[in-house]
């Protein structure tokens, strides 16, 4: 846990029928994230819809899920909100908890300099490591800038790197933090994954339903092995070209992990289709071997059986 790196799943947070969150179903998923191999655990973010939740409802099932993991990974809290005094009491709430970590993207219509004073604030409240999420979805640094701010908090070790083409920019960040910073991790679902390792990231957080067939892609690269971890990722990569908030809920019913298919924002995402569902069951049999003890069943939850 003093070096944090590899494929960090994040958690879709799972809805009740009467849109409140399901506990049980959030710890389902941390458990399947330690069981399946993945490298650690982030939530909330973006994947789990953190503009979604409540600060009570938010706070509380931070223990939800630490309880849940027990020590198994290191769980990194998402602080980000649309305000900076809400960020803070987020990073307050993960000290008490004892998350081994923070991730935070600015808010919204952010400036740097507004940037730069929240993170300084968080140094202020938590004392473990501190990621940069840094989302085109919000105000975003340059290499340049983010050298500065890591000169100004040290406790920043981490940097997740979203702008567009997160591979050109994570060589921009590599070049511009060299040894500053431990472990610089992609995103997107892992699709430029192979590319990005090229260009010095050592890790990656994407949504966690096929997390663990990434974090093999990682340990085969890591083993020197690249030729095999790029031929895994073209394998897994016309399924997680499809990710949307109903294709993670749909994948982790389908392996055994969660039933709960209640969106919060139902209008923002299409519902998996007839179709869809059939095309993702013929999809998945290029991944099957690599699956472990969480296969893609034919029947799971509220899912008809795909022929």
């Amino acid at each position: 846990m003093e070096h944090l790196r590899g494929v960090f799943g994040l958690l879709p947070t799972p809805y009740r029928d009467d849109y409140e969150v399901s506990g049980r179903e959030l710890a389902a998923t941390a458990d399947f994230c330690c069981k399946s191999g993945q490298h650690g655990i982030v939530w909330p973010v973006m994947v789990g819809e953190f503009y979604f939740l409540g600060e009570e409802e938010r706070t509380r099932h931070l223990g939800t899920v630490l309880e849940a993991v027990d020590g198994r990974l290191p769980v990194v809290f998402g602080c980000s909100s649309n305000s900076l005094p809400e960020t803070v009491r987020y990073a307050k709430a993960a000290q008490r908890a004892g998350a081994d970590a923070v991730i935070a993207m600015a808010p919204p219509e952010a400036t740097p300099t507004i940037a730069t004073e929240m993170f300084c604030r968080i140094a202020d409240n938590f004392e473990g490591p501190l990621i940069v999420q840094n989302a085109a979805e919000r105000v975003s640094l340059s290499g340049e800038q983010l050298a500065a701010l890591v000169q100004r908090v040290p406790t920043i070790e981490y940097v997740k790197e979203e702008r567009s083409p997160a591979p050109q920019h994570i060589s921009e960040i590599v070049d511009a933090l060299g040894g500053h910073l431990k472990t610089v991790f992609g995103g997107a679902a892992g699709k430029l994954l192979p590319e990005e390792l090229s260009r010095g990231a050592n890790g990656c957080m994407p949504a966690c339903e096929f997390g663990d067939v990434l974090a093999r892609v990682v340990e085969l690269w890591w083993a020197g092995d690249q030729a095999e971890a790029r031929a895994l990722h073209r394998r897994l990569l016309p399924l997680i070209v499809r990710e949307t908030h109903p294709f993670m809920r749909y994948v982790l019913n389908r392996r055994g992990v969660t039933t709960s298919t209640t969106e919060r924002g139902p209008a923002r995402w299409p519902s998996l289709d007839e179709g869809d569902r059939r095309e993702i069951s013929v999809l998945v049999q290029e991944v099957s071997s690599e699956l472990g003890s969480f296969p893609f069943a034919l029947e799971a939850g509220s899912f008809d059986v795909i022929p």
